[in-house]
């Protein structure tokens, strides 16, 4: 998988509350989660947005991607 480096800056108390809790070595894997959970909780439709990216993936047609979507498999 592709990374690309970025830096944000975060308030002390949030900072502090992180540090406490999460390894220094697992930030990255932490932050990584945390933006997927709140990506994915803020797209209106994944189930499209799983559509658009099936370039890169192998070639099914839709229904079949829904099929076993709604049955819990990929």
């Amino acid at each position: 998988m592709s990374m690309q480096r970025i830096s944000i800056s975060i308030p002390k108390y949030l900072y502090e509350n992180l540090a406490r809790q999460i390894p220094v070595r697992k930030l990255s894997r932490f932050a990584v989660q945390a933006l997927e959970k709140e990506l994915m909780r803020l797209n209106t439709n994944p189930i499209e947005e799983f559509i658009k990216i099936r370039k890169v993936l192998p070639k099914k047609k839709k229904l079949e991607i829904l099929k076993a979507i709604q049955k819990g498999r990929v």
